[in-house]
C-alpha cells in the first residue's frame, strides 16, 4: 500500500483489519487488575508492519476507537490514539528506518519488544501523572501506584512480544496469497 490515496479495496481491507482489532479486544480478553490482557496491541503493531505508518494508524485508530466507544471508554480515545501513534512511530523508526523493512524473525521480535516497552512506558507515565495531579501523590508513590494500575499493560505487552513474531508472517503470507493490499517492500 505505497500509493498516496486509498482505493475502495484498500479501505475495505483496512476496515476488516480494524474489525479484527476490535473483535480481538472485545471477545478475547482476560481481566487483570484494573485492566485486561488482550491481543489488540499485538494486532496494532502488525497493522503498522503490514500497512505502514498512515494506513496502519487508520486501521488501529478505528479498531481501538470502536472498542472504546462501545465499552464506555469514550473519554480514553484521545489518549489511546496518541499511544497508538507512539507505537506506530516506534515501529516506523525501528522497522522502516533501522531495519529497512527486513522481515527477519529477530528483527520482528525487536520491533515487538520496542512497541511493548513504549506501551508500558506510556501507561506508566499516564497513570503517574494522574496520581500526581488528581491524588496529589509524590512522584515515588505515584509511580508505585501506577505500576499496580497497569498490570494488564504488562500482560498485553507479553502477548505482543509473543504474538507479533508468530502472527505477522502468517498474516503477511495471507495478504500475498489473496493479493490483498499491503506494503510492497
Amino acid at each position: 500500500m505505497q500509493q498516496s490515496h486509498f482505493d475502495v479495496r484498500s479501505l475495505a481491507f483496512l476496515s476488516i483489519y480494524a474489525a479484527l482489532i476490535f473483535v480481538s479486544i472485545q471477545f478475547f480478553r482476560i481481566p487483570l487488575g484494573a485492566q485486561f490482557v488482550h491481543l489488540g496491541n499485538a494486532l496494532v503493531v502488525i497493522a503498522f508492519l503490514l500497512f505502514g505508518l498512515y494506513q496502519g494508524f487508520l486501521a488501529a485508530a478505528v479498531g481501538l476507537a470502536v472498542f472504546d466507544l462501545l465499552n464506555g471508554y469514550a473519554a480514553e480515545i484521545p489518549v489511546i490514539l496518541l499511544e497508538a501513534a507512539a507505537v506506530g512511530l516506534v515501529v516506523y523508526l525501528v522497522y522502516d528506518r533501522l531495519f529497512q523493512e527486513k522481515d527477519q524473525p529477530l528483527q520482528i521480535l525487536t520491533v515487538a519488544v520496542g512497541a511493548a516497552l513504549i506501551k508500558i512506558l506510556l501507561n506508566l507515565v499516564r497513570y503517574a501523572l494522574i496520581n500526581i495531579l488528581a491524588a496529589n501523590l509524590p512522584l515515588d508513590q505515584a509511580l508505585l501506584a501506577s505500576i499496580d494500575k497497569i498490570a494488564g499493560t504488562f500482560g498485553s505487552a507479553a502477548v505482543t512480544v509473543i504474538a507479533v513474531p508468530i502472527l505477522y508472517p502468517i498474516l503477511k503470507r495471507g495478504l500475498q496469497t489473496f493479493r490483498l493490499p499491503f506494503r510492497t517492500k
